[in-house]
């Protein structure tokens, strides 16, 4: 099987399969005026490039960030086995293939066997009890539910739905999950903004059964464009689920995609919160970076799933070998990437008071 990479209608390169290994080469055309989509691993030359079998099925992590996990996949695994396939029987780029447009960054893949749009906005009392039943196996609308929940990943439920002309990302709670978890997100992402950190415009979408849904602007779409993205597992082939990265493994990889001293301080920031504010779930899908064509390279992406996640007691990425660091941590971290101490003792101090003053009531009591 080979699909085609495609990317605002022109050709990227094509990935296939040939004796068990999973091959990528770019498109003469795209070497022409293109970009790497993966600066680490696919460089932008003419050569032919080969998946590690030991990672990511066999393809290059950042054709796996399209890939659905965790709640995206649930809803995939239902709805197509509603139709006698079996996910889990599909090979990767078999996987690629039944992804509809709400898929994460610019890559779309050919031939498609879907080609779903994001759906308008809807009552979300009725969504939420639609994930709810799809969770506990009553299957209710599967074929609404895939293509609302696109390529999304983490456990909790999600659903890409069109606000006032625009995408965004809409969270629900699971049925045992408590009423003020979307505040709480809410309240997260209130205080990052104050923290100086690049946040997408969110919001907490009214609910007559909880205290509200916590919505996200998706970051990957401008203009009706979408924008390429590729996360810090992707770029570094590194899943999700192998607890191998450090923020120091973050802050090296900012430096190293983007060029720029400035973004990487903005990784520090990033990493000060989420160390402060106690988010452990800073697995390598939840940093990402943006190309952007009108800087001809890439950015550190605005901040998401910044937020408590019940039951979890130390951070997935460990600071300096520690997985529950504190200040020391982030001194020594800023020591090893050269940020001016004055500077970032000014960085840790801010977030520091933010988030004593704005989050106390998550840190403490939940």
């Amino acid at each position: 099987m080979e699909l085609r990479v495609m990317m605002d209608g022109r050709e990227v390169g094509r990935l296939r399969k040939d004796e068990g290994r999973y091959l990528f080469t770019y498109s003469m055309d795209w070497l022409a005026d293109g970009f790497s989509i993966s600066p680490r691993t696919l460089p932008l030359e003419d050569r032919l490039f080969v998946g590690r079998n030991d990672r990511f099925e066999g393809i290059p992590g950042v054709f796996a960030d399209s890939l659905p996990g965790g709640w995206g996949m649930l809803t995939a695994v239902k709805a197509l086995r509603n139709k006698g396939i079996d996910y889990f029987s599909l090979d990767p780029l078999e996987k690629l293939a039944y992804l509809d447009n709400g898929a994460s960054g610019s890559l779309c893949y050919e031939p498609c066997e879907c080609d779903w749009d994001v759906l308008p906005f809807d009552d979300l009392d009725k969504l939420c009890g639609e994930c709810m039943s799809l969770i506990e196996d009553d299957s209710g609308n599967l074929d609404d539910i895939f293509r609302r929940a696109g390529s999304t990943g983490g456990a909790r439920p999600k659903m890409n739905l069109r606000i006032e002309g625009e995408d965004w990302i809409v969270k629900f709670r699971e049925r045992n999950d408590p009423v003020w978890i979307g505040r709480m997100e809410y309240e997260y992402n209130r205080a990052a903004e104050a923290c100086g950190i690049d946040v997408p415009e969110y919001r907490l979408m009214h609910s007559e059964l909880c205290d509200g849904y916590f919505a996200s602007k998706r970051f990957d779409r401008r203009g009706g464009r979408r924008l390429h993205m590729i996360s810090l597992g992707g770029l570094l082939e590194v899943p999700s689920s192998m607890p191998l990265l450090d923020y120091l493994s973050f802050l090296q990889a900012t430096r190293f995609i983007t060029k720029s001293q400035e973004e990487m301080v903005k990784a520090f920031r990033l990493s000060c919160f989420n160390i402060l504010a106690k988010n452990f779930d800073d697995h390598s899908a939840n940093f990402s970076y943006l190309y952007l064509p009108e800087r001809g390279g890439y950015v550190l992406s605005p901040a998401y799933d910044l937020t408590r996640t019940p039951n979890m007691t130390e951070h997935h990425m460990t600071c300096m070998g520690n997985p529950l660091p504190g200040r020391k941590e982030l001194e020594r971290l800023a020591a090893e990437m050269r940020i001016q101490k004055r500077k970032a003792a000014e960085i840790i101090d801010h977030v520091n008071d933010v988030v004593s003053d704005m989050l106390g009531e998550w840190i403490e009591n939940r």
